[in-house]
């Protein structure tokens, strides 16, 4: 079945580049009103079929070309249907739609909610818009999915401060992480990635469920999240955020943006946070959170013109924790401090054109980064140090075959890592060379009487040498069919590969005194994924609503087991010799019942599976099976008011195999967790330029009272502060304000 899809993934990629040699003639369009403006949406055909096409946002549009002289029909609401002979030479028309009808003045008012799912979107992407990001603190990026159903964050131990996000049941190692579009932040970064990106950044986050594009890469097997940075002409000219919390945390944010001299626009965004405290509400005298500051900085410089736009960042930031033992106990040996210091610079650009060789839809676009990032940790006895160079680099050509109804993507790349990493004695260091080319056509099946496309195909695919693994060929597949313009659904299918980064991506097992097993040949990672959505957007009461319900299966043919049950002093990390699959499953409600009120529910349930090394196929430790949410969101008329709360449930996870660890010192770590509830509220007092906001997180109070095993011995080999399942901190209270002299 699977060699079945690949052979038709390969023939949809080869077909549609064959098409590009060819002199297919075209007949080429633009539509605009008496004013010159374009019109989006207008449908176009002609007279004598019923078959055609509709206007992009730039009111183009592309149908096959006519030897003879025929009629073309122009429809567009609110406009006569204009009827234009195209005589058999002509290749190329502006077309001008006169004639407004007669309309009573109405005065439309959308609500949109905001986190959505379009139903246009051949695949299933979730949006959290920047509104989204203002009903939590989101301090970064790992604080911004709090509020959403499809991300789930998690806790992966007690000394470093670590936050983890889980997409479809699996970690967030597999899903690919992207900053606009553009794959970053990976390898040795992995562990504080998120925290890298402040969440005043933010313009919105997208998260793509499933794979169903290789265009940035073969990663991505359940998934990519994609972050969107505000740009100097979207973001205010200055803009200031502080923050404050009972955690012992301030924060603050301060934009600086210019539009130069002509096309030119730049920004600076600049992030400055600490955490001191000696909290140890568990009494342990380790710190619940560990100590830390950050200075981070990036700088943006744009060019925008209609046929080209470019833009040029460098960000640096410099990143220091401290945690564990708070003081030494006496008579007591050893002592378990922590301390990690993280140094980053990077550089990236792009730049695009649109109209290559004067045909309108063709464009080509390049981005290249390079970045250098240095850890160094100490975790009790354990001591980590790594450094990494990378560079990346992309060509995307684009452009169609015939009519827009077909559209061709091809992008080449080369991605290099150099990492020098080393745990103790033990020497990870590696290097990477991936060169590869993408190719992806798609198909849209216009419906006039929609108005959209109702059906779309999204067939491709690519092909990479890794100088590590060799060759890898990565077929995907997507489409969605529209019942509607309100309900559609979609299918996805692909084969996904990770270039695992082990002590990286497991560096909260350096929190314990285990020893570190791996296996010989370890390289990658493989696996196939598989999905369904259905959205649908509705009426309830003459209210909106809608309703979305993901299904997602990880099938995996090759899967790294980071074995903790094996033994109490010792991970072991080696092949599944058997079975490793996850299925997910995703039913999310959002509601306006009154207007400036909206609800959302949600409810997920994972099964999340892998075979040991004793050949038994169990659930993975520390993955709830289920979980719930409910928002409710209100805003006031006038808009200077807006109150947010949620309600997160955890369902039971089974905690890692303990029952070879004397009982005394784990008789208060359960089997199986229990379920928890996790309630949070925040109050926004709104003014032209300023805003104030307050609020609380974990407000039941629940934690995790006992968090490290052997916390008074921490020189015993069974000490582990890894096993974390809930918060270990109580109820939180913070505080902000946000600033702009020129008006929010």
């Amino acid at each position: 079945m699977k060699q079945r899809f690949f052979i038709i993934c390969a023939l949809a990629i080869v077909w549609p580049v064959s098409g590009l040699f060819s002199q297919k003639t075209t007949l080429y369009g633009i539509v605009t009103n008496e004013n010159a403006e374009v019109l989006i949406g207008a449908a176009v055909r002609w007279a004598d079929t019923t078959a055609g096409t509709l206007t992009d946002t730039l009111g183009r549009f592309w149908l096959p070309h006519r030897c003879h002289e025929s009629t073309l029909l122009i429809q567009y609401p609110g406009y006569q249907p204009a009827r234009v002979q195209v005589l058999p030479e002509e290749d190329s028309l502006w077309i001008e739609v006169s004639g407004v009808r007669q309309l009573q003045e109405v005065t439309i008012q959308e609500h949109r909610f905001d986190t959505r799912i379009s139903t246009l979107d051949p695949r299933n992407v979730e949006r959290i818009e920047r509104n989204e990001l203002r009903k939590a603190p989101c301090c970064n990026l790992s604080e911004s999915f709090e509020t959403n159903g499809a991300a789930d964050v998690t806790y992966s131990n007690a000394l470093t401060g670590v936050k983890e996000i889980q997409m479809l049941g699996l970690r967030g190692i597999y899903s690919q992480f992207l900053l606009e579009n553009r794959p970053t932040l990976q390898g040795i970064a992995t562990p504080y990635a998120f925290e890298y990106l402040p969440g005043t950044w933010l313009n919105g986050i997208q998260l793509a469920k499933g794979a169903s594009s290789a265009r940035q890469g073969f990663a991505g097997i359940t998934g990519q999240i994609n972050a969107d940075l505000v740009k100097p002409t979207q973001d205010k000219p200055v803009f200031v955020n502080a923050f404050t919390s009972t955690e012992g945390r301030g924060e603050l944010n301060v934009h600086l943006n210019r539009r130069g001299e002509g096309k030119w626009s730049h920004g600076l965004l600049t992030h400055a946070s600490i955490v001191r405290n000696r909290w140890d509400m568990n009494g342990d005298n380790f710190y619940d959170v560990p100590n830390r500051q950050q200075l981070n900085g990036l700088y943006r410089l744009f060019y925008e013109s209609p046929e080209m736009c470019a833009q040029f960042n460098v960000q640096a930031l410099t990143d220091y924790r401290r945690g564990g033992q708070i003081r030494s106990i006496e008579g007591v040996p050893g002592f378990f401090g922590v301390e990690m210091q993280n140094e980053r610079l990077e550089v990236w650009g792009k730049i695009g054109i649109e109209g290559l060789n004067g045909r309108p839809y063709r464009q080509v676009g390049n981005m290249v980064s390079a970045s250098w990032h240095r850890a160094n940790g100490l975790f009790g006895s354990n001591r980590y140090a790594a450094e990494q160079r990378s560079a990346y680099w992309q060509t995307l050509y684009q452009s169609i075959i015939g009519t827009t109804d077909h559209q061709i993507v091809l992008a080449p790349s080369v991605q290099y890592d150099d990492i020098q990493e080393r745990v103790n004695e033990q020497d990870l260091s590696r290097t990477e060379w991936v060169p590869g080319v993408m190719a992806e056509y798609t198909y849209s099946r216009p419906n006039l009487r929609m108005g959209i496309p109702d059906f779309v195909v999204v067939l491709g695919g690519r092909i990479d040498w890794n100088s590590r693994f060799g060759w890898l060929i990565t077929p995907r597949a997507s489409a969605k069919y529209n019942f509607s313009p309100e309900t559609v659904v979609r299918l996805s299918a692909g084969r996904g590969y990770r270039s695992p980064n082990l002590m990286a991506e497991n560096i909260s097992l350096l929190a314990s005194n285990r020893a570190l097993r791996f296996a010989p040949n370890l390289l990658h990672e493989e696996a196939w994924n598989y999905g369904i959505n259905l959205t649908h957007e509705f009426k309830m009461a003459g209210r909106k609503a809608s309703l979305n319900v993901d299904l997602y299966r990880t099938d995996f043919v090759r899967q790294i087991v980071v074995d903790v049950d094996q033994s109490p002093t010792e991970v072991a990390f080696y092949y599944s010799p058997g079975q490793a699959f996850a299925n997910s499953l995703l039913a999310m409600l959002q509601y306006t019942p009154v207007q400036g009120l909206d609800m959302r529910v949600a409810y997920k349930w994972t099964d999340t599976r892998s075979t040991f090394s004793d050949g038994v196929l169990r659930l993975l430790p520390l993955v709830a099976q289920h979980r719930g949410l409910a928002t409710l969101d209100y805003t006031t008329p006038d808009k200077k008011w807006m109150f947010n709360t949620r309600v997160q449930v955890v369902g039971p996870q089974r905690m890692p195999d303990n029952s070879q660890i004397p009982h005394e010192l784990v008789h208060d770590f359960p089997e199986i967790t229990p379920t928890y509830a996790l309630w949070s509220l925040q109050i926004t007092r709104t003014w032209r330029r300023m805003e104030i906001y307050i609020g609380g997180e974990n407000l039941t109070g629940f934690q995790q009272h006992h968090a490290i095993i052997a916390a008074g011995e921490p020189t015993s080999p069974f000490f582990n502060g890894s096993q974390i399942w809930a918060p270990i901190m109580g109820p939180v209270a913070y505080a902000g304000v946000r600033f702009s002299p020129s008006g929010l």
